[in-house]
C-alpha cells in the first residue's frame, strides 16, 4: 500500500469516529450543584452537521433515545430540541457521568461527549456498633467506627469526652487495647464536607474493671452530742459494685440514729447524735466481680490539723524574733500546743556541688509548749513570739494541738525569716511556762518527744573527741535527772 493510500484510510477512520473534526460546540463540564436544584447538560452540535439520532446515558445505562419512543426519560428529566438534557430536583443518586451520543449518517461514525454531576449533599454518619454503645473487659480490644456518606466525601475527626484526639490521619475506625479504665468515655466522630453543618455521632465505651473509691476527708473531727457524717465517693465501678460500711471489720449496724445514705456516686454514713462509743475507725467498701476497693475513715474528737495564718501586720518580725499565729478546729477545749521550730538549711550536696539539700548537719527541732485556752470552740486561735533567733535566717515551724481526746496530726510547715541584724546568736526558745527548752532530734520526720533513754543512747554514741558536745549533753542529762527527782519527791 502506498503512502498516499495509507493517508486516505487514516483520514476516513478519523472522520468516521469523530477524530479531530470539531463537531460539538459545547465542552465537557463537571457540575457541582446542590440537592433540589436543576442542571442543564449541553449537547450542542455544529450547525452544518447532520444528526440522525441522539442518545443519553447515565454511566453505562441508557436514559433516552430520540428514535425509540419506548425509551422514556425519568419524570424529572427533559431533552430539549438542541439535544441538551435538563434534570430537575436533583437527588443524591443523580451523581454520575452523563454521556451524549450523536449518531450521524454513514460513512460518518457516532461521536460522544460526557459531563459529570456531583450533587453536593451534607454528610450523614452511622456508628459502629449501631447502638452507639460498647462494653469490654480490661485488657480486651475496643473497635469502634463511623461510616460517613455525602458529596464530596466527608472527612472524619474524633473527640473523646469533648477533647480533640491527636490522630495522624482522618480515619473512620479506631481500634485500641483497653489497658486502663481511663480509656473509657464518650467517643464522638464529626463528619464534615463543607456542605451544610457537620454531623456528629457518639459511641459510649465502658471498660469493666474493679471499683475505685475516694474521700475528700478521711479524718473527721466531732464531739459528743453533735451530728457527724463520713462521706465516700464511688469514682468508678463497671459492672456496678455492691457497697457497705464497716467498723473494725464488722458491718455497721444502722438504726434511727445511725443511717446509711447513697445517691448516685456519693455514699454517707451519718450519725445524727454522736456518742462516745461511735468514735473509732470505719471503712467504706465497694466490690464487684472484678475486684474490691476500700477507703478508711477515723471519727474522732481529736482536734483537726492546725493552720498557720500569714498576715504581715500580725506576723511581726525582728532580727531575733518572729510572731507566729495559727488556728485550729476543736469542739473541745485545747489543753496545749506543741510548737516546733528549726532553722531551714540549704547545704550543698556532696554528689552535686550545684544542688541544694534541705538536710543539714544539725537538723534539730526545738519544741515549745504553748498553753491552750478555756474556749469550747469550735475555732481556737493562738499566737506565740519566738525569741533568740539568728538574724537573716530562714526557719520552718509546725504545730500540733491536744484536747481531752488526744493530739492532732502535725500541721503543714510554715517557712519564715528574721530581719537582718548584727552578730550571730544561737537560737533560744522560751515557752510560757518558763521551762528551759531542749534541742531535740526526732527519730522520724514527724516531731516527737525525746525520752531519758534517748538521751543516754545519744550520749553513749557520741565520739570521745567531741568533748564540747559531750559536756553540753551532760548538762542536759543532769538537768533532766534533777527535774525527775524533784517531781517524784
Amino acid at each position: 500500500m502506498t503512502i498516499n493510500k495509507l493517508l486516505v484510510v487514516i483520514i476516513i477512520i478519523f472522520i468516521k469516529f469523530g477524530g479531530c473534526e470539531k463537531v460539538f460546540k459545547s465542552v465537557p463540564v463537571v457540575f457541582k450543584i446542590y440537592e433540589n436544584e436543576s442542571v442543564l447538560l449541553p449537547c450542542y452540535i455544529q450547525d452544518n452537521e447532520t444528526v440522525a439520532r441522539v442518545k443519553w446515558y447515565k454511566n453505562n445505562r441508557l436514559l433516552g433515545d430520540t428514535l425509540d419512543q419506548h425509551t422514556l426519560l425519568p419524570s424529572r428529566m427533559y431533552m430539549h430540541r438542541n439535544y441538551s438534557l435538563q434534570i430537575d430536583s436533583l437527588r443524591a443518586h443523580d451523581t454520575a457521568d452523563y454521556t451524549c451520543e450523536v449518531i450521524r449518517p454513514e460513512p460518518l461514525g457516532p461521536i460522544k461527549q460526557s459531563h459529570s454531576i456531583e450533587v453536593q449533599c451534607s454528610p450523614t454518619v452511622r456508628t459502629i456498633p449501631e447502638e452507639g454503645f460498647l462494653e469490654v473487659r480490661k485488657g480486651e480490644y475496643v473497635d469502634i467506627g463511623c461510616e460517613a456518606s455525602g458529596t464530596p466525601k466527608p472527612t472524619i475527626e474524633w473527640r473523646k469526652n469533648g477533647e480533640a484526639m491527636a490522630l495522624l490521619e482522618h480515619r473512620s475506625r479506631i481500634r485500641f487495647r483497653a489497658e486502663h479504665r481511663l480509656l473509657a468515655g464518650v467517643y464522638e466522630c464529626i463528619a464534615d464536607n463543607s456542605v451544610g453543618d457537620p454531623v456528629k455521632a457518639a459511641i459510649r465505651v465502658i471498660i469493666q474493671d474493679a471499683p475505685v473509691v475516694s474521700a475528700v476527708r478521711t479524718f473527721v473531727h466531732t464531739a459528743i452530742g453533735l451530728r457527724a457524717a463520713l462521706q465516700a465517693r464511688l469514682d468508678f465501678a463497671a459492672p456496678p459494685a455492691k457497697t457497705a460500711w464497716f467498723r473494725d471489720g464488722r458491718p455497721v449496724k444502722t438504726d434511727d440514729r445511725i443511717i446509711i445514705m447513697g445517691h448516685e456516686n456519693s455514699h454517707q454514713l451519718i450519725f445524727r447524735t454522736v456518742r462516745k462509743s461511735d468514735l473509732g475507725n470505719y471503712t467504706f467498701r465497694a466490690e464487684n466481680k472484678l475486684g474490691m476497693a476500700d477507703v478508711s475513715f477515723k471519727l474522732t474528737g481529736v482536734p483537726n490539723v492546725a493552720s498557720f495564718k500569714v498576715d504581715p501586720s500580725l506576723n511581726k518580725a525582728t532580727s531575733t524574733s518572729f510572731t507566729l499565729i495559727w488556728e485550729v478546729d476543736s469542739y473541745s477545749t485545747i489543753i496545749e500546743y506543741n510548737l516546733w521550730i528549726r532553722p531551714y538549711y540549704g547545704s550543698r550536696s556532696p554528689i552535686d556541688p550545684d544542688s541544694v539539700s534541705t538536710v543539714g548537719p544539725a537538723y534539730f527541732w526545738s519544741k515549745i509548749v504553748v498553753p491552750g485556752d478555756s474556749i469550747d470552740g469550735p475555732i481556737h486561735s493562738a499566737s506565740y513570739t519566738v525569741r533568740g533567733l539568728t538574724p537573716s535566717t530562714v526557719y520552718e515551724a509546725t504545730v500540733t494541738s491536744r484536747n481531752r481526746f488526744g493530739w492532732s496530726k502535725t500541721s503543714a510547715v510554715l517557712h519564715f525569716a528574721t530581719e537582718p541584724g548584727v552578730g550571730r546568736t544561737l537560737p533560744v526558745t522560751i515557752d510560757y511556762a518558763d521551762i528551759t527548752p531542749t534541742l531535740e532530734e526526732p527519730e522520724s520526720e514527724q516531731p516527737e518527744n525525746i525520752t531519758q533513754a534517748h538521751v543516754f543512747e545519744r550520749l553513749n554514741e557520741m565520739p570521745m573527741s567531741d568533748s564540747g558536745a559531750r559536756e553540753k549533753l551532760n548538762v542536759i542529762v543532769i538537768s533532766f535527772l534533777i527535774c525527775s527527782i524533784i517531781w517524784l519527791s
